[in-house]
């Protein structure tokens, strides 16, 4: 028998780029100084917001999410040009966070194993992943995953990404 102790779950799917309609004032953050939209003016349409939510409520709707309201903490927008990257961070204030790849060749974005240190330090890389790539997304597609999941996005050019967090409000029995 097999238990998969300690999984991480993160969740793969596809979004209808029209539906979303996010105006974004970027500017520039991070250590990379990559043009973000990160804690800048960021607008997302209702009808968008809606489209979004309904599309990763679909995702996340046979795991352990369906006892809360989902929304939208925040919103922003990453252009990545001229070797563009994001250094290794959490989302500390999001349980959930999500990508969504608005324009790509190739992902680059490097989720940790949250045992990365501990792997490294018994040289145990070859029984247990210390790296995952999502090397089969493309543009359209979404991916969601806990915000204690550590991940950087690799030098890339001419990319655009979307990237948010989620809040979960508990759903009461007027709702």
């Amino acid at each position: 028998m097999k238990v998969d102790l300690f999984a991480v779950p993160i969740h793969i799917g596809k979004v209808d780029l029209k539906q979303i309609k996010l105006t974004s004032d970027m500017g520039k953050k991070w250590v990379s100084k990559t043009p973000t939209s990160f804690e800048r003016k960021n607008f997302l349409n209702e009808e968008s917001e809606k489209y979004l939510i309904e599309c990763i409520g679909k995702l996340i709707k046979d795991h352990y999410y369906s006892k809360f309201k989902l929304g939208i903490l925040n919103i922003w927008q990453n252009n990545y040009k001229n070797n563009d990257y994001q250094e290794p961070h959490v989302h500390a204030n999001s349980k959930l966070c999500f990508i969504i790849y608005k324009k790509v060749k190739k992902p680059r974005t490097i989720f940790f194993n949250p045992a990365k240190n501990v792997i490294d330090m018994l040289h145990a890389d070859d029984l247990f992943p210390r790296t995952f790539l999502p090397n089969k997304l493309k543009t359209g597609s979404i991916i969601v995953f806990p915000g204690f999941l550590e991940h950087m996005v690799a030098p890339n050019s001419d990319q655009t990404t979307i990237s948010g967090n989620l809040i979960f409000k508990p759903i009461n029995k007027g709702d």
